[in-house]
């Protein structure tokens, strides 16, 4: 390291005109010590304030003259914290996702390792007198009961936390063991905790467990990859047909190879499901990393994973980011969901991200599905992913009975309820046989508005375009999207009018009638509102598994993943919402969202049946998920998009643009729009790549007060235009950043609201 003079280093702040590499001298005391992905406290600014900053490059010569380079003061921590080998892919992830580079780079660290966490200490007793324990005993049980047992336990075996040590003996107080202290009879020593987010006790799994002939194949072809290290494989499986099972499987022959897994999931709520799987296959070899641990147990598993003490990490989409040397698999179950997409920057997609991943460390990834995304069945089909399939259900369970319900019908028949009379009856007769049910409602809340019938007026966030939702146990309206809250009102005012009421149904209002039709039914509700709280996800799990409740009833997130043996009926009471939704994927989402939910019934030795509530019953997302036929929707849907050139036919960029100034907002939208056609007017292959270029108001026009426009581009998804267009887009953003408008360049949206 001694021809090393100097570091090229990335500043831990988040400005456009900071976001470069700046060089700093190595001080002789440091350069038998630095490495590339060191955190270090450097002088910046005219200032010279102490800041963190990123070793991204360990350089000899530099062309800045040596008088304008300043020195570095600090390594912060003893070893790189951001792992060599990943700083290829934070390059990566700053040109595909257009982001600053430190925004990259803190996808990386853990927050608690930003705020400078420590580990978490707590204290250890030791016994120090080693002979007439009894005389010691008997000397203080007189003045103190706690002291003598505080002993008595010691010698037995010391070397116990404080906390456990007073609840063993009843409770002691602090002042008991500062006596003993005192008296030269006890020592006591800092010790760090690991602070585990995982406190479950765990039965250990038969690892024998019997395969069927297409989990066996499914498992010897994706192997060969992981012998090979490399490929991308995506794993078409029914409900039901026992995909974790060959994911725990592909991580055993992993293992073999001497190399690292991560296993991620698209909700915070099915990664308890999940931990619980591998861990009781895999014990304290599995890590767990979600954004809803604090950030001690993030920390805590974070430096686990760097340190190499577990080989495999489960979690959600940021468990991408975890800090695994020797990678050799990736597997990312429900890999269609739209949760694995950050609507945050920097705005990444996990499958994208984890392709380049694989692809810089040469491992194996695994999209598994038994609902494909459109695009990622396109591209199997194409040949750039191995497609294995698994069509039957383990055991040879059956695929549930599908009955789909015309509403138009019911209310023709004078039924105006929530429920068809089939459903009702099918939930009256499910909870009679000791059976579970799962009611889907895509949409939380009582009500989903509320309006005036005199004058139509509709009461929406002040903050947001967008209608409130009422809430009855608060008998409060709120907006879902920036938590604003209204009293519910008396009379309407825009008229003063007395006929205001709230329209539509959420889960609250489900929930109150099914109580209201069936009162003995044990319900338990599973949405954002009843999930905020840390463990409140698994608590729900954990009561509807041992049959605490008869239905569950909840939004999207009981849709998927989710295995419950007793459950028999799935109902979805309206399926049509996401129809509803201006997204060229509304058809597609519909498809996912109706087969994945009734995939939950059946899945023990009872049949499966499912009741699909519609006012579309002939619209063929629905006609083909009630079929449980993948192929035949694809087939339709795909002639769709190849006909009005939408993706995988061409690819989409969105520019989202916001402030609070909805003029500013829209001066913005049209000079990014004629500044582009003045780019392409001057440069005839890009135009010729180019099918659309547009300016919108976005579909929710406002939220949390700021204006929100779009300008979309549709251009043909080929690898010339795309890179293309990334260095267009980069040079548009320069040119015209500006302070008043936020700028956001998305290259993947999965939603254009």
């Amino acid at each position: 390291m001694s021809d090393i003079l100097y570091a090229g280093v990335i500043i831990d702040q988040a400005h456009p005109a900071l976001d470069k590499v700046f060089h700093y001298r190595i001080p002789e005391d440091l350069k038998a010590d630095i490495q590339i992905g060191m955190r270090v406290l450097v002088p910046f600014g005219a200032g010279n304030r102490s800041i963190d900053a990123y070793i991204v490059s360990l350089d000899k010569e530099i062309s800045i003259p040596p008088n304008r380079i300043k020195t570095i003061k600090k390594i912060c921590d003893e070893f790189p914290v951001l792992l060599p080998e990943l700083i290829p892919l934070i390059w990566w992830m700053k040109k595909e996702y257009h982001c600053l580079t430190i925004e990259a780079i803190r996808c990386f660290i853990p927050p608690g390792l930003r705020r400078n966490m420590d580990g978490k200490v707590e204290k250890l007793v030791f016994l120090k007198v080693e002979t007439d324990i009894n005389e010691k005993i008997a000397q203080v049980e007189g003045r103190s009961r706690y002291m003598g047992e505080i002993l008595r336990i010691l010698n037995e075996g010391d070397g116990i936390l404080l906390p456990e040590l007073a609840d063993m003996a009843g409770g002691a107080p602090l002042s008991s063991f500062k006596s003993l202290e005192k008296r030269g009879w006890i020592y006591l020593e800092d010790q760090e905790v690991y602070r585990n987010p995982w406190d479950q006790p765990l039965d250990v799994l038969e690892t024998d467990l019997e395969l069927t002939q297409e989990q066996a194949a499914a498992i010897e072809t994706i192997g060969e990859g992981i012998t090979r290290s490399q490929g991308i494989y995506l794993l078409h499986g029914v409900t039901g047909s026992g995909k974790t099972e060959v994911y725990m499987h592909l991580v055993e022959r992993t293992l073999k190879y001497k190399k690292k897994a991560i296993i991620l999931v698209p909700e915070i709520s099915l990664t308890p499901q999940t931990v619980e799987r591998f861990k009781m296959r895999f014990g304290e070899d599995v890590a767990i990393l979600h954004s809803r641990l604090s950030p001690g147990e993030r920390f805590d598993e974070w430096r686990r994973i760097y340190n190499g003490q577990v080989n495999i990490v489960v979690g959600a989409r940021s468990a991408i980011f975890a800090p695994i040397q020797e990678l050799g698999l990736i597997v990312i179950d429900e890999a269609h969901e739209d949760s694995y997409k950050s609507e945050s920057r920097p705005r990444y997609h996990t499958v994208g991200l984890a392709i380049q991943r694989c692809k810089e460390q040469g491992a194996v990834l695994v999209l598994g599905s038994a609902t494909p995304s459109l695009d990622d069945f396109y591209y199997s089909q194409k040949g750039h992913y191995t497609r294995v399939t698994i069509d039957h259900r383990i055991n040879q369970r059956p695929l549930p009975k599908v009955k789909i319900i015309d509403m138009r019908q019911e209310i023709k028949k004078g039924n105006r309820s929530i429920f068809s009379q089939i459903l009702y009856d099918e939930l009256k007769g499910t909870l009679s046989r000791g059976e579970q049910a799962i009611i889907l409602l895509n949409r939380r809340g009582y009500a989903q508005f509320v309006s005036c019938r005199s004058c139509g007026y509709l009461v929406k966030c002040d903050n947001c375009d967008i209608s409130l939702t009422y809430h009855s146990k608060s008998n409060t309206l709120k907006c879902h999207y920036c938590g604003n809250t209204k009293p519910y009102p008396r009379v309407c005012p825009e008229c003063r009018s007395t006929y205001i009421k709230h329209f539509g149904i959420g889960t609250q209002r489900v929930e109150q009638e099914i109580s209201r039709l069936i009162p003995s039914a044990r319900i338990i509700r599973m949405d954002m509102d009843t999930t905020s709280r840390k463990g409140a996800h698994q608590k729900i799990i954990d009561a509807f598994r041992q049959k605490d409740y008869d239905i569950l009833l909840g939004t999207q997130m009981v849709a998927k993943g989710l295995d419950f043996p007793n459950v028999t009926l799935v109902g979805v009471v309206t399926a049509d919402t996401s129809l509803n939704l201006p997204d060229y994927r509304s058809s597609e989402k519909t498809f996912q969202l109706i087969t994945q939910v009734a995939g939950r019934a059946g899945r023990g030795d009872r049949e499966g049946r499912v009741i699909i509530q519609t006012y579309h019953p002939e619209h063929f997302a629905i006609q083909y998920s009630a079929k449980h036929d993948y192929l035949g929707f694809y087939n339709e849907e795909i002639r769709i998009r190849e006909k009005f050139k939408y993706p995988p036919f061409c690819h989409i960029v969105r520019v989202l643009i916001t402030g609070e100034k909805e003029d500013c907002v829209i001066k913005t939208a049209m000079d990014i729009k004629r500044w582009l056609e003045h780019r392409l007017a001057e440069d005839p292959i890009i135009k010729s790549g180019t099918l659309e270029l547009g300016v919108y108001p976005a579909p929710l026009e406002k939220i949390k007060n700021r204006f929100r426009w779009h300008v979309l581009i549709r251009i043909r998804n080929e690898r010339i235009f795309r890179e293309r267009y990334h260095e267009i887009m980069d040079d548009c953003l320069k040119e015209l950043y500006n302070a008043v408008s936020t700028i956001v360049v998305d290259f993947y949206p999965t939603s254009l609201l």
